[in-house]
């Protein structure tokens, strides 16, 4: 179920389902937006460096998502 769930997102979008007024606040997040980490985009972000050590940045606020790597 969610494999065709997923391949109908990537198909025709994951706002397929929403109504109208859902629809003029729905954004979708592409690589360039400002939720989504640039340093993740380009190469590696530095949340991810030390993990666990006294120079531990924490959790990243921004959007990691391989997929939109991948686009």
């Amino acid at each position: 179920m969610d494999l065709q769930r997923a391949m109908l997102d990537e198909l025709m979008g994951a706002d397929r389902n929403l109504t109208e007024d859902e629809r003029k606040d729905y954004k979708e997040i592409t690589w360039d937006s400002k939720e989504v980490c640039p340093y993740y985009m380009a190469r590696f972000c530095p949340h991810d460096l030390f993990v666990n050590t006294k120079s531990d940045l924490g959790p990243c606020e921004r959007v990691h998502d391989p997929k939109l790597k991948e686009r």
